[in-house]
């Protein structure tokens, strides 16, 4: 993780953090309190979130549009997470929405609590840097919104709320942790000709996409994009 002086936005500095860090601090966390599985099965998102912040989650109204929330105390520990009670319709696809919700938040809480700590002469966010969108930084809250919680793709569509595409890159780290899914992925890959690395090809893909789905209680669409970034369509072209 990097971080530096902010041009623009609420906050005082921006941090930045590769995927591959990302996806490490995911799974140390999960294992950290003992909830990365052994084998491909569902992360018990809610749990984790629990033990590893030693807070509440807690489903409510709150307010329309909104999806979560995540609360932080003024040294930067969380306080709380909030789900939306109107995401669950009782579907599995709603059931998982939540889920990812979930993660989403647990993104915030793992990544962004510097951002909320205050010194004891220094604030780390502006109050006056004009357009705070989903932030509510005087009750120390990220309030997250229908269209912010959503798989992570390419960072120009944030709009500069760098904090949200970095939880939203969480959502995978959390729900769909490298090792497990390359071991899901057993039966659909093969050993490229060349580099004898797995590859995914697509005549298997889309069956790959269901089943992981499945195995870990995700929508697919969060799997296709883990499965882009594992292995990238255009790998392919490379076989011989």
């Amino acid at each position: 993780m990097r971080s530096f002086r902010a041009r623009s936005g609420p906050f005082d500095e921006q941090l930045r953090f590769s995927t591959h860090e990302i996806d490490t601090m995911c799974v140390e966390a999960l294992g950290k309190v003992e909830l990365l599985p052994q084998s491909p099965e569902p992360i018990r998102i809610d749990r984790f979130l629990e033990k590893y912040f030693e807070c509440p989650v807690s489903y409510g109204d709150l307010g329309p549009g909104a999806m979560g929330c995540t609360a932080f105390r003024g040294d930067g520990s969380v306080e709380a997470i909030f789900v939306s009670r109107n995401i669950d319709n009782g579907f599995a696809s709603s059931d998982r929405r939540v889920r990812s919700t979930l993660a989403h938040e647990g993104g915030h809480g793992l990544m962004h609590s510097v951002l909320f700590a205050t010194g004891a002469n220094q604030t780390r966010f502006a109050l006056d840097a004009g357009p705070r969108e989903n932030l509510d930084l005087e009750q120390r809250r990220i309030l997250c919104r229908e269209g912010d919680i959503r798989p992570a793709t390419k960072k120009a569509v944030y709009n500069g709320r760098w904090w949200e595409w970095q939880a939203n890159r969480a959502i995978a780290g959390f729900l769909l942790p490298k090792a497990l899914v390359r071991h899901a992925c057993g039966r659909f890959t093969e050993s490229s000709n060349v580099t004898k690395s797995p590859w995914l090809p697509d005549r298997n893909r889309r069956a790959a996409e269901r089943d992981l789905a499945t195995i870990f209680d995700v929508n697919p669409v969060v799997v296709r994009i883990r499965l882009e970034e594992m292995f990238p369509a255009e790998a392919a072209q490379m076989q011989f």
